[in-house]
């Protein structure tokens, strides 16, 4: 029987907040991003609250700097988050969007750790693999909005071009095709910067699963020579 409890222990808050980001995260790149750029835009800030809070009790694992610290870049994303839908300027979108970055790298991070620890594999390292995979994609996206702030030219798109508030969603969208090497070329990246990024992301969409599944296999088989032997 595979064991369903966390890598460290039993079924905590942790297990239910990564399961928690993984349905917000989702949903937000699959039904909100879309939703949002049609109606019910005060549905995005509050999906990306949500997020950050649930990012916040996953670092409940780890040691309590590193929580504060997470919990500070939370709390000013939020701020930052609420005032920039309320007033929507390019240095609060700047501001957002590189905190968000801040904060996504983090938690991929602190997840990641988590997936490749030692131990038996668990419904929870499945979970953590899955979100790490989004978070991906989520961070890539939060690059691209970086650059294309930066650089009104750094992407060409076939439709209208989007509205400054609605760009995040279209990146996502591009994100997503780019790591999965399905892009469909009506977002181009044409930026140095923006094809390097496009480069590595679809690098990433290729070698992250091979990885992860040789990781996991081995972790899995070793587990079951310890416990042949005890």
């Amino acid at each position: 029987m595979t064991d369903r409890r966390a890598p460290t222990g039993g079924v905590g808050l942790s297990e239910w907040s990564l399961r928690a980001l993984l349905i917000l995260l989702v949903a937000d790149v699959f039904i909100v991003a879309p939703i949002a750029q049609q109606a019910l835009p005060a549905l995005r800030p509050v999906v990306h609250s949500m997020v950050l809070l649930s990012g916040v009790a996953i670092s409940l694992r780890s040691r309590v700097p590193t929580t504060i610290a997470i919990g500070t870049f939370a709390l000013v994303g939020v701020v930052v988050h609420w005032i920039y839908h309320v007033h929507p300027t390019v240095p609060l979108s700047c501001a957002d969007t590189a905190l968000s970055l801040v904060f996504c790298g983090a938690i991929t991070w602190l997840t990641l750790v988590q997936v490749f620890g030692p131990g038996p594999i668990t419904l929870y390292r499945i979970e953590g693999a899955i979100t790490v995979y989004v978070l991906i994609a989520y961070s890539c996206a939060l690059a691209y909005e970086l650059v294309a702030l930066s650089d009104a030219t750094a992407f060409g798109f076939t439709a209208v071009p989007p509205h400054p508030q609605n760009l995040r969603f279209r990146l996502l969208y591009f994100s997503t095709t780019t790591l999965t090497t399905v892009s469909y070329g009506d977002i181009t990246p044409l930026s140095p910067v923006a094809r390097s990024l496009a480069a590595l992301e679809s690098v990433i969409g290729q070698l992250f699963p091979a990885v992860l599944l040789t990781r996991l296999v081995s972790m899995e088989l070793f587990h079951r020579q310890q416990r042949g032997r005890a």
